[in-house]
C-alpha cells in the first residue's frame, strides 16, 4: 500500500527514508564516539576497537538521527515538490539541523537541571557538555545534502522511474497528467498517448504516438513500464486484445482511477466507475482492526483528557472572560450509518454565530472570537470531542462529522457522498490534514475524494501516520481544516 498526496510513503520515498536512516544514524555515532574511540586507542596500556561502548553510541546515534529526520518531516523535506528546488532543499536542511540543535541543547539542560531528583548513574551518559551532539548535527548538514543529490542522480541516470503510455486523452487523461506535474512525482514519465478510434484530444499538451490498434508495438518502440486506461468513455472502444497481449509480454497494466488515487491519495469521485469501487482492492473492514482501533481510542481519550486537564481550564476561563456565553458547545452531527449525535467543542465564535441559519466554515472567518482563533489554530477546541470518543460516537480518525443541513444538501449534489457514513467520524482525518476549509460544495467534492481513499485503505499504520501529521499541522500552527 502506498501513502501519497504530497508526503507519499511511496516504494521510492521509502527507499530514501530508510537509506538516510542508516546513513544518519552511522554518521551519528561516528562522531559522538570519536573522543571515546581515541581516548581508548591512545591509552599506554593499549586499547582495541572492542573496548569501545559501541551500543551506547548506536543508542545515541540513533535518537539524534531519529530527531534529523523527524525535523526533515516538518519540513517537508520527503515531498517531491519541496526536494526538486535543490535551493529550497539547502535552506530546509539547514532550518532543520538547527531546529533540531535547539532541541538537543534544551533537552541537556532540562536533564542537567533535573539530576539532583534523578539516581545520578541514570544521567550521568546525559549531563556531559552536548558539544559531540551538536557536532553529529553539524556532520549531519553535508551528508543529507550530499545523500539526497546521489539518490536523485541514481534514479535519474539509471533511469529507475516508470515510463508510461496512455491509452485515451479524455478528462480522466488531462487530470492524471496535471497531478503528475503537480507533485513532480519522479518515479513517473508520461511517454505519450495512443488514440481509441474518432477520439479527439483538444488541450492536451502529450504526444499522440498513434492508435490502439498499435499499442503493443508503440509501447515496445519507447520502452514503456506501464499502460494506463484512461478512457472516459470505454463501451466499444476499450482495445481489450493489445492491452491483453501488453499484459503477456510482461508491461503493467492499470486504470487511470488507480494510479490516480496512488499518486493525490484521493479517489476521483466525479470520474468514478461504480465497477472501480466493486472489484478493486480495499474497502476490507475486519473486525480485528475495528477492535484495536476502538482500543486505542479508548486509551488515547483517557491520556488525552487527563493530560489537558489544566490546558481545558485555562481556555474556559479566557473563553468566559472574553465574551459571555457558554463555554461549551454542542452541535448536531451526522455519525456512522447516519446516526444522529451531539458533538462537543470549546465555544470559538460568537453566540450570534448562527442566528441566520447554518453557515459553512470559512478560513478568517469574522464569527471567530479572538480566543477561539487561537484555541482552533493549536486545535484545543477540540478537546471535548475527546468525550464523544469515549461514548464510541467518534474515532479519533475518520472523516468530520457533518451537519444533518449539510449532509442533507451535498448527498443531492455529490456522487457517493453517503458512503463517507460507513465508518465512524473522526477528531482528525486524511481530508483535514490534506485539505482546506470546507466552505462550498466544490471544497466538500474534495474532501469526499480523501475520505473515501482513507474509508479503501483503512488500518491501524494509515491511522497512525494520520495521527503524526496532525501533530505536524499544529506544531507548524497551520490550523484545523
Amino acid at each position: 500500500m502506498s501513502i501519497s498526496s504530497g508526503n507519499a510513503l511511496s516504494t521510492r520515498r521509502l527507499a530514501l527514508i530508510l537509506g538516510e536512516s542508516v546513513l544518519l544514524l552511522l554518521v551519528c555515532a561516528a562522531v559522538t564516539s570519536f573522543r571515546d574511540v581515541l581516548d581508548v586507542l591512545t591509552r599506554p596500556e593499549g586499547g582495541t576497537l572492542a573496548d569501545v561502548d559501541w551500543a551506547r553510541y548506536l543508542w545515541r546515534g540513533g535518537a539524534l538521527a531519529l530527531l534529523c529526520q523527524v525535523c526533515f518531516m516538518l519540513q517537508d523535506l520527503y515531498d517531491w515538490r519541496v526536494t526538486s528546488n535543490a535551493n529550497q532543499t539547502s535552506v530546509k536542511l539547514l532550518e532543520s539541523i538547527f531546529y533540531a540543535a535547539i532541541l538537543v541543547t534544551t533537552v541537556h539542560y532540562a536533564i542537567h537541571a533535573g539530576a539532583s531528583l534523578i539516581p545520578p548513574e541514570a544521567v550521568a551518559p546525559y549531563t556531559s557538555r552536548p558539544w559531540t551532539s551538536l557536532a553529529a548535527l553539524v556532520a549531519v548538514l553535508p551528508v543529507a545534502h550530499f545523500y539526497r543529490v546521489f539518490f536523485h542522480w541514481v534514479f535519474a541516470t539509471w533511469q529507475l522511474h516508470d515510463r508510461v503510455l496512455l491509452v485515451g486523452s479524455g478528462s480522466m487523461a488531462r487530470t492524471l497528467v496535471e497531478e503528475i506535474r503537480r507533485l513532480k512525482d519522479p518515479a513517473y514519465e508520461i511517454l505519450g498517448y495512443v488514440r481509441c478510434d474518432d477520439e479527439t484530444s483538444p488541450g492536451f499538451d502529450v504526444p499522440c504516438l498513434g492508435t490502439a490498434d498499435q499499442l503493443e508495438t508503440i509501447s515496445n518502440k519507447e520502452r514503456a513500464d506501464r499502460v494506463v486506461v484512461a478512457l472516459d468513455e470505454r463501451r466499444g472502444k476499450l482495445p481489450v486484445i493489445e492491452l491483453l497481449n501488453c499484459r503477456l509480454s510482461g508491461l503493467r497494466v492499470q486504470e487511470a482511477e488507480l494510479l490516480y488515487e496512488k499518486l493525490t491519495g484521493k479517489i476521483a469521485v466525479q470520474r468514478l466507475r461504480p465497477s472501480y469501487l466493486v472489484f478493486s482492492d480495499g474497502f476490507t473492514q475486519g473486525r480485528i482492526t475495528f477492535a484495536v482501533k476502538r482500543a486505542l481510542d479508548v486509551v488515547l481519550a483517557v491520556v488525552g483528557l487527563v493530560l489537558s486537564a489544566p490546558i481545558a481550564l485555562l481556555t474556559a476561563l479566557a473563553i468566559r472572560l472574553e465574551s459571555r456565553g457558554p463555554v461549551f458547545y454542542g452541535q448536531t452531527r451526522v455519525g456512522k450509518d447516519g446516526r444522529i449525535f451531539t458533538v462537543y467543542k470549546f465555544r470559538s465564535m460568537r453566540t450570534d454565530a448562527e442566528t441566520g441559519g447554518p453557515q459553512w466554515a470559512a478560513k478568517n472567518d469574522r464569527r471567530v472570537t479572538r480566543v477561539g482563533a487561537i484555541i482552533r489554530m493549536t486545535r484545543i477546541d477540540e478537546i471535548p470531542q475527546m468525550w464523544n470518543i469515549l461514548r464510541n460516537e467518534m474515532s479519533f480518525v475518520g472523516p468530520r462529522p457533518e451537519r444533518p443541513f449539510f449532509v442533507d444538501e451535498l448527498r443531492k449534489q455529490i456522487p457517493y457522498y453517503m458512503e463517507r457514513l460507513i465508518v465512524k467520524p473522526g477528531l482528525t482525518g486524511w481530508a483535514q490534514i490534506n485539505y482546506q476549509y470546507g466552505s462550498s460544495v466544490e471544497d466538500a467534492l474534495t474532501k469526499l475524494q480523501y475520505d473515501l481513499w482513507y474509508i479503501k485503505n483503512l488500518s491501524i499504520f494509515v491511522d497512525l501516520l494520520i495521527l503524526l501529521r496532525t501533530i505536524k499541522v499544529i506544531v507548524l500552527r497551520r490550523g484545523a481544516n
